[in-house]
Formats: C-alpha cells, structure tokens, sequence
C-alpha cells in the first residue's frame, strides 16, 4: 500500500486548508512576539502588525490546491510534503469528479457491502465537498462534512485499516483545525500518529501528521510544540535514507526556522534559514533556494531589520527575473517594495507589482501592493498620493470581501489622518478598522486597531502653556496639565527663581490639570515633542528646578493623571485631589524613589495595580492628603494651605524643605538625565 500523503489528489484540500490557517495564526503569532502591544509609536506599531498582513496572500490557496514551489510567499510545510511525495513515490486512491460521482461511489461501496471502499469513497466525498465549499466561499457550516470523516474513520478503525486510520485522522485534524477546535484536532493527530507506529515501515509516513499538529499548535497559541514537531519533521527527514537530499532538508529546516520566530528565537531563526539557504546553493536548487530566501526576507522584516530584508526581497526578486514567472516577479516586488519602505525604489516596485498584478487579475496581490504603494507614499510624505493609493486598497479589499485587509487599509487611513493631526476622522477610521479586525477574528489587527483609536484620542489633548501667577500672600501658582510644552516649562521656572530672589515668594501651588480623554500608563501626547520620552525629560528638568528652589510646594490634582504627571505629583509637600480626578495605575517613575515617598507598602500597590484608581482610593493609601467636592474646591483649598504655610515662616519647612524630602530630588535627577523609558 502506498505512503499515506494526505495532499495527494482529492484530500489534499483539508491539508492545504489547514495548513493556511496554520501559517495565518502563525503570523499573529509573529507579529505578537514583536510586542505590538508595548510600543505607542503608532508606525512602528502598523510595521509590526503588517507581519500578519502578508499572509492575506495565501487566501489564493483556497481556490487553487495545487501550491507551486516558487511562490514567494510560500506555505513551507506543503513544500517539503510536495518533494517528500515525489521521492517516496506518493500514489492516487481517490476517484475523480464532482460530488455527485463521489456520492456514486459511495452508493456503489455500500451495495457491495465492502467497507474499505466506502470508507476511502466517504473520504472522497468529504474532499470534494470541502474543496467545493472553499472555491465557492461559503459561508455554510462544515460540520456535516466533519460527520463524514468521523464514519470513514470508524470503519477504518472497525477494520484495523492503520494506513487508513492515519489518513482520516489527518483528514479530521485539519478539519478540527477550520473550525477552530485546536484541542480535538491534536487528539486526532496523535491517534494517526499510533496509527502509524502500528503500520510500521518508512517514518516519512508520520510527515503529514505531524505538519497538521503544527497547525494545531499554532492555533493553540503553543508554538513551542509546533517547534517540537517542526524539528521532528527535520529529523525524520535527515534519518530516512530516500529523503535525505539536501533540497529536502533545506526546506525541512526553513519549515523550523519559521516555527523558531514564532517561539520568539529570532536568532535560532535566522541562523536556520540561513543555513537552509546555502544548503540549497550548494545543491543548485533553484527552488529551494527561492523558498529559503522568501523565509529569510520574512524573519529579517519581523526582527525588525530592514537592510537584511531588502537584501533578502532584492536576491528573490534577482532569482525570480531569470525564472521569469509573471506571477512570482510581482510576489517578489512587492516583498521588496514592504521590506524598507524608505528605499528610494520602493514605491517604484510597489507600483510595478501593482500593474503586474492587474495584468494577472489577482486582485488579493493588486490590494497589497496598493498597501505597500500607500506606505511608500506616506514614508516619503506624499500624503495625498497616500490616501488615495489606500482608499483604492480598501476599494479592491471590499471587492474581495476581506475583513482583515479592509482593517488594514482602514487603518493606514487612520495613521494618515494622525500624520495630518485630524483626530476627529482618524479615530473614525480606526474604529471602523477594530470592528473589522474583530468581524475578522485577527487579535494582532484589534490590537493596531486599539492603538490608533487611543492615539487619535490623545491627539485631541493639545499642548497647554505652563503659566505663573503670584498673588498677594507671595504664593506662586503655576498651571501646569500633563502635556506642556518644554519651552514654557523652562520660562516658568526661571520666573520662579527670579521671584524668589526679588519677590520673596515664600511657597508654590501646582495646579495640575491632568488629560481629559482616555490615557495610559505612559501618559499622553502623541510623537513629536509630545512623546513621552521627551515629556519625561522636560519634567524631569521642571522638577529638578522647582525643588532647587527650597520652598514648600502644594499641589492640586484634576483629571486624570497618567505618565510624567505623576512626577508633579509626587514632588509635592503636600497633596490635594478633587473626587473626579483618577489617577492611572501603575505608577510612573523609577521604582527605587517610590518607598522613600509614600512608603514600601503602598509603592508596592502602585506598582503592581492597572488601570484608573479614584482620588478616594488614593486617599486611603496616604499617596494625597486632601479630596475635596469639584476641581474648583481643589484649588481652593490648595491655595489656603499655601498661604497658610506662606504666613507662618517659623515653620521648619522653610527652613529644611530639601532634608524632609531627599527621594524627590532623586527622582527628579533620574527622570532628568533621560535615565527613564517611558
């Protein structure tokens, strides 16, 4: 009996459905370990998240099961199946036709009563109905398919059929694998597997098994089996004497070194693939070597290493010319084209791509070279190219009635609308985007999603002017928000110094009015001087300033405080809050100030607690010691406690102010240096 391939014929539908979901998920995890959801730059964040995107490409595998070696962006565990299949002599058992032939078939097993050809007929007929309902796009159920190859599996195991049973049980993995049951599918890939421990003979047989259990594992959010399996899938091939090319083991490799990025070993990755790759120079495959350098271009633009990728992208395209396949040219320009958007000639290839592409009405690669088209245009600030170039993108996505490419287009719209500083329509954009991204079910693109809606909000919070005002009571109050821009900040202080030396200005009152929208931990504001990097700096230096002066300093805190607001805060004597005000968690600073400010026990609770905590809240644990009604009471009251202190000079604060609070001049030193990541 012959090898049990899966992909051959009519079954090898399930498989390479399988595997394309296993390669999308794949990718999310890629572009999740690149930890977009830590970064605010909204840019490098859509960078990150455009790992994913590109996977959008092998939706063209659900109309065409027959992948071809050269595709740049390849389906690596199908390309090693298609070489192991042609050295282990993989023969056909499947009828051909329709369904309705399938069906013929079946009624013609069941007369005949002979179990083992209606088992490999119900097998049959669940390939054609999948690949019918994946041609078709459909939108049916696939369980009455799934019902199907639960019968074929039955009789095979009724009649010890194990080179059957393993089939099936592939057959089923992967169709576990489409409906999202990762947990039933890894059971059935480990009853194949005994099933061919029990047949016996060549291990190349366990190959298909063990790629779907990557599948599996990808889905489960488990890379670290899909790697297991992944380098299994290389040993085997390494010990079978009939597999044991160097093309084959190329690949086999290359398969590893994607399942290593998505463990998050970029460099076990890259080592890998590299290797992979001069395997197959050394053993002139051409084919080989295309898939090779498609994964290398791939992990170098996930690790964030743009040269290494153009590099990568400019080989493959180099290799493709000479090939001279129309369809794998275009691939090949538009891998070069997103590999270093800054490239002078990136636009150009996009835009090449995207004629070829046209010419080939593929209208999934025009959509992603009007993508790339679009960053290039908005790299080199051609913003109006841009948004045209992207609203085509989301015209062609539409067309192709794809959820996760129209949230893509939706958001680089976005990011241009942030780049124009309209945050109006750039957060419309972007939460027309998340429903897309969650209709999809792609959580890397909700994420980006997330991101931009939260920075078109933070847009919205302009940069306010630090003022001083002195009253009759020789109390400064100084007006400060959370963003204020650093030039301000600078006049201030030197006013206040000038004051204390002339004025005899005896105590300060921050007035701190805090963001309004939703905030993050890092604070508000959004690039530029605004970042919070730069914001840290200027804080830093404000605070450094105001405690050098020696006086006695009350703070009134309105809105929320988030990010360096939280060092106004802290550099305080004396602290107010108005009950509407909330204070985001966990606390920003460097961690070896907090004990020595608010105590050991309550550092730790700011530290380790997320998320807006109330002003009552705050209260209790001693971090303010007033909360009064509105932010008018506020003030107010910070205001008499001022000149309360102002009108008393016997007090020891005027005298020692600097030797009652040693931490603040510590923490406003560190955040001054630039010792401090936002």
């Amino acid at each position: 009996m012959g090898p049990t391939w899966v992909s051959a014929d009519g079954g090898k539908v399930f498989q390479t459905l399988g595997q394309c979901c296993a390669e999308r998920s794949r990718r999310e995890l890629v572009a999740k370990a690149g930890e977009i959801g830590e970064t605010e730059d909204a840019e490098e964040a859509w960078k990150q998240a455009s790992v994913t995107l590109w996977s959008l490409a092998l939706s063209a595998y659900d109309t065409n099961f027959d992948p071809k070696e050269g595709t740049v962006l390849p389906v690596m565990t199908l390309a090693v199946d298609l070489r192991l299949q042609k050295i282990a002599g993989a023969t056909s058992t499947w009828t051909s036709g329709g369904e309705e032939a399938a069906k013929a078939s079946l009624d013609k097993a069941r007369e005949a009563k002979d179990s083992a050809k209606e088992a490999q007929a119900l097998l049959n007929l669940a390939s054609v109905q999948a690949s019918a309902w994946a041609s078709a796009k459909s939108t049916t159920a696939l369980r009455p398919i799934g019902d199907v190859l639960q019968s074929a599996l039955a009789l095979f195991e009724k009649d010890k059929d194990h080179n059957g049973e393993a089939v099936a049980c592939n057959m089923l993995a992967n169709f576990y694998v489409l409906v999202g049951q990762a947990k039933d599918a890894v059971r059935a890939v480990k009853q194949g597997l005994a099933a061919c421990s029990s047949r016996g003979g060549s291990r190349l047989h366990e190959v298909p098994l063990l790629h779907t259990l990557m599948a599996a594992s990808f889905l489960r959010n488990d890379p670290d089996e899909a790697l297991r399996a992944s380098q299994e899938v290389a040993q085997i091939c390494r010990e079978a004497k009939e597999a044991k090319t160097s093309a084959v083991l190329s690949l086999a490799d290359a398969c590893t070194a994607q399942a290593h990025l998505a463990n998050d070993e970029q460099g076990q990755a890259q080592r890998l693939v590299e290797a992979a790759l001069k395997a197959s120079r050394d053993a002139k495959d051409a084919d080989g070597e295309i898939l090779a350098l498609g994964t290398l271009q791939e992990i170098a633009f996930a690790i964030g290493k743009p040269v290494s990728a153009l590099k990568a992208a400019q080989d493959l395209l180099e290799k493709e010319r000479r090939r001279g396949i129309k369809e794998a040219i275009a691939r090949a320009q538009l891998l070069v084209s997103a590999s270093d958007t800054t490239a002078a000639s990136s636009s150009d290839l996009a835009q090449q791509a995207k004629e070829q592409y046209a010419s080939l009405k593929d209208k999934v690669g025009e959509s992603l070279a009007s993508v790339s088209l679009a960053r290039a245009f908005l790299t080199l600030a051609k913003i109006t190219e841009a948004t045209k170039t992207a609203k085509e993108a989301m015209a062609s996505f539409q067309a192709i009635q794809s959820e996760v490419g129209q949230g893509f287009a939706s958001c680089l719209l976005a990011l241009l609308q942030v780049r124009q500083e309209d945050p109006v329509a750039a957060e419309r954009l972007a939460r027309e985007a998340l429903g897309l991204f969650q209709e999809g079910r792609h959580r890397v693109g909700q994420v980006l999603a997330e991101l931009l809606v939260r920075k078109s909000q933070q847009l919205r919070e302009k940069p306010a002017e630090c003022k001083l005002v002195i009253d009759d009571f020789s109390v400064a109050h100084v007006e400060i928000s959370g963003v204020c821009t650093p030039k301000s900040l600078e006049e201030v202080l030197n006013a206040l110094h000038q004051a204390r030396c002339k004025d005899g200005v005896k105590a300060v009152v921050l007035l701190l009015q805090g963001a309004k929208g939703p905030v993050n931990p890092a604070g508000p504001g959004f690039g530029g001087w605004a970042s919070p990097q730069k914001q840290a700096v200027a804080s830093g230096t404000f605070l450094l300033g105001l405690r050098t002066l020696g006086l006695p300093c009350v703070a009134a805190c309105c809105g929320k405080v988030a990010g360096p607001a939280w060092g106004l805060v802290l550099a305080a004597d004396y602290r107010l809050a108005s009950a509407t005000s909330s204070f985001i968690l966990p606390i920003w600073g460097p961690p070896e100030c907090f004990g020595d400010l608010v105590g050991h026990t309550v550092a730790m609770q700011l530290c380790y607690n997320q998320g807006p905590v109330n002003a009552l809240t705050m209260l209790e644990y001693g971090v303010i010691h007033q909360c009064q009604r509105g932010d008018e009471d506020t003030k107010k009251a910070a205001a008499e406690v001022a000149r309360r202190i102002a009108s008393t000079p016997a007090l020891a604060c005027h005298q020692a102010t600097a030797m009652l609070s040693p931490a603040i001049e510590k923490y406003a030193s560190i955040v001054a240096r630039g010792g401090l990541r936002a």
